[in-house]
């Protein structure tokens, strides 16, 4: 799993806590958290200070949380939540 597809797992986990009993919502919270994280730190690590992110890592941080975010699946019966 690289650093975007660790954001857009943390985005799920946090827009799945919805209508979930509290223990379930504890469990997704701790997920959503440790894949912030790890996104966190594929970021850090892929930038450089002079030049930046490497286009193609710029460009697939740009899809999943900047200003033209990649489409997502709905789920299932209609819209999202």
């Amino acid at each position: 799993m690289n650093g975007p597809e660790h954001y857009d797992a943390a985005e799920a986990a946090l827009v799945a806590m919805t209508d979930r009993p509290q223990a379930e919502r504890r469990a997704l919270m701790a997920t959503a958290g440790v894949h912030a994280l790890l996104a966190i730190a594929a970021a850090v690590g892929l930038n450089d200070t002079v030049t930046g992110l490497p286009l193609p890592d710029r460009d697939a941080w740009q899809a999943v949380a900047g200003l033209h975010p990649a489409p997502r699946p709905q789920p299932e019966g209609g819209e999202p939540r």
